[in-house]
């Protein structure tokens, strides 16, 4: 029997040795929030990507505005069995606005006669008076998607944090658990007599619980670099303080804050809007289309005919033309369409609208849930305090012995170590109501965590 319990005790310092051996020196070093958020700012890799990727989009939306340029080159072309030589061209499209196109080209070729210059360009019209006109605003902006990977970021700081420090926390109490249970068993073995067979089993559980919990930090430990962005192998030990807000929570106070931050009630709002306009349009118009269709040309553009082939006399072009068509289909059914994509529209609406109360509700009832739990957290402690000095006054007194205070003590750790877990749980339902509200976590974090 002894044999197997040095086993496991082996087992048990194969796990605290390799753990150790992460922090290269043994020793866990503190790391604050504040001080893991700007790490993770800094050098996380998917947030760094994320703000390249951000900055490209900037650009192309700055480059749409500008001309633009495309080359072209010919080494040259066989037609009919006649060699036409080598050419090649540079084209210019310039938007003047939704409903105009310029473009210019210069085409250049080269065969036995000598070098030809041919200079073209072309101005496009097309107007439709009765079409709406295109949304092109994106449901999030630049700032706001930015903010919103920002947040992201920060509840996956503090949940590798909070469950870091949890586990900890749990493994050194299991590991005081441990010394107390061998304490016993070697007052045990001294007694003569004394069965110790179930102290040797609670001895042995204890021991994989123990070996269980360090594997966890083990594996969180990693996890934790891997979003901060290290690349070392330390040991961190997460220094947290959480803070109870002051007040009640009252859902109309922040309803108006979550229906902004909601993508999906814009996306919803949106296509309500478009509906109603495409109806409203319908029915104004009585299903007609109205197109003005108008051309400015001299000369010819590269590709038009046969590439860059010479033309003698570049010569000004132009035609205007309107348009008039309508669907050949029941008017009637075209609008009970419109207007049954109006009522669906009405309905992901009130959908969207209804499914953001409920998650607000759901947030608001776990954060009051959280602060009970932790108010009942608390008496508990307070009574495990008091249970101690019960203890050890009558130890002074000579009525128990000295594992009975130990047993009193590791009973005000644990009581310690929930109370403490449940305002983490407290802290984090509140983060979870606030990232409903889409606000700045970077900063309201530290209302409630420190």
């Amino acid at each position: 029997m002894k044999t197997r319990l040095r086993l496991w005790a082996g087992a048990l310092l194969f796990f605290l040795a390799l753990g150790s051996s992460q922090a290269g020196a043994g020793a866990a070093q503190p790391l604050t929030l504040a001080e893991a958020l700007q790490t993770a700012l800094e050098h996380n890799t998917s947030y760094a990507l994320f703000l390249w990727e951000q900055e490209l989009a900037q650009g192309r939306e700055i480059l749409k505005k500008h001309p633009e340029v495309e080359a072209a080159v010919q080494p040259g072309q066989l037609q009919d069995g006649q060699w036409l030589g080598s050419g090649g061209a540079v084209t210019i499209k310039v938007p003047l606005g939704r409903h105009l196109d310029l473009a210019g080209a210069l085409g250049v070729s080269l065969d036995g006669q000598g070098l030809e210059v041919q200079p073209s360009g072309s101005l496009s019209l097309q107007y439709d008076f009765f079409a709406l006109p295109p949304d092109e605003a994106p449901l999030l902006s630049a700032e706001e998607a930015l903010q919103r990977e920002i947040n992201g970021l920060v509840l996956q700081v503090v949940d590798l944090l909070m469950g870091l420090r949890q586990a900890m926390d749990r493994r050194d109490y299991a590991q005081a658990v441990l010394g107390h249970i061998q304490a016993k068993l070697a007052a045990a073995q001294k007694t003569p007599g004394f069965d110790d067979l179930e102290l040797r089993r609670e001895l042995r559980s204890q021991m994989a619980a123990v070996a269980a919990l360090e594997e966890e930090v083990i594996q969180l430990q990693p996890q934790l670099g891997t979003v901060l962005g290290l690349t070392g192998r330390a040991v961190h030990k997460p220094l947290l303080e959480v803070q109870v807000l002051a007040g009640e929570l009252g859902e109309q106070e922040i309803q108006a804050e979550v229906f902004a931050a909601s993508v999906e009630l814009r996306s919803a709002r949106k296509a309500l809007e478009q509906a109603q306009a495409k109806l409203d349009m319908e029915r104004k118009t009585g299903g007609w289309k109205l197109r003005a269709i108008g051309s400015v040309s001299l000369g010819q553009l590269p590709g038009e005919r046969g590439g860059a082939q010479k033309q003698e006399d570049p010569s000004l072009s132009w035609n205007l033309g309107l348009t008039a068509s309508k669907t050949l289909y029941p008017q009637k059914i075209v609008l009970e369409e419109l207007e049954l994509a109006v009522a669906k529209a009405e309905h992901e609406l009130a959908v969207q609208e209804s499914t953001l109360l409920g998650a607000l509700r759901g947030r608001v009832q776990a954060i009051r849930s959280a602060q009970n739990l932790v108010e009942s957290q608390g008496e508990l402690l307070r009574a495990a305090e008091e249970d101690l000095e019960l203890r050890q006054r009558q130890y002074a007194a000579g009525l128990v012995t000295e594992l009975q205070v130990e047993e009193a003590r590791l009973a005000l750790e644990k009581a310690q170590m929930e109370y403490f877990h449940q305002q983490l749980a407290y802290a984090r339902s509140v983060l979870d109501l606030w990232a409903l509200c889409g606000r700045r976590l970077q900063d309201a974090v530290y209302e409630v965590v420190r």
